[in-house]
């Protein structure tokens, strides 16, 4: 559980938490609060926010699911079996991604596609082979 922990906390702390707040202020995107038994509804503080993130992912991983859909927030959880894997975290107009090493296969398709835009063939290859090895490893 502890490498869990400290992914999301990387991945909770990456994410630009103002962006997410101004967007449910231009979209007006509220909460319904409890307090002093009343039903209040409100712009949810940072804190709420980041809660609201981190148990999601704790969800995610307890139900083992690889893709869930809740409120404003869609995630992707790519993983093996004992890895964290990559994270994908979509808020309504705000995409983020959290990667577990630099060689996750999104990253190696990306910078294929790059080398191959550039016609640098010999990175390509390069890269390539080391994209089938991660694919044959999963």
């Amino acid at each position: 559980m502890e490498p869990l922990n400290k992914t999301i906390d990387r991945i909770v702390n990456a994410i630009d938490w103002r962006k997410i707040k101004d967007y449910h202020k231009k979209l007006n995107i509220l909460w319904e609060f409890t307090e002093d038994k009343q039903t209040i509804q409100r712009i949810p503080s940072i804190p709420e926010l980041r809660s609201e993130l981190r148990s999601i992912i704790f969800y995610m991983s307890e139900a083992n699911l690889d893709y869930i859909s809740y409120g404003s927030w869609v995630l992707f959880w790519d993983r093996d079996k004992g890895e964290v894997g990559d994270i994908r975290a979509i808020f309504r107009l705000a995409d983020f991604h959290f990667e577990e090493n630099a060689n996750s296969v999104s990253t190696l398709e990306d910078a294929l596609q790059r080398a191959l835009d550039k016609e640098d063939y010999e990175s390509a290859a390069a890269i390539r082979d080391t994209l089938q090895k991660k694919k044959k490893e999963m």
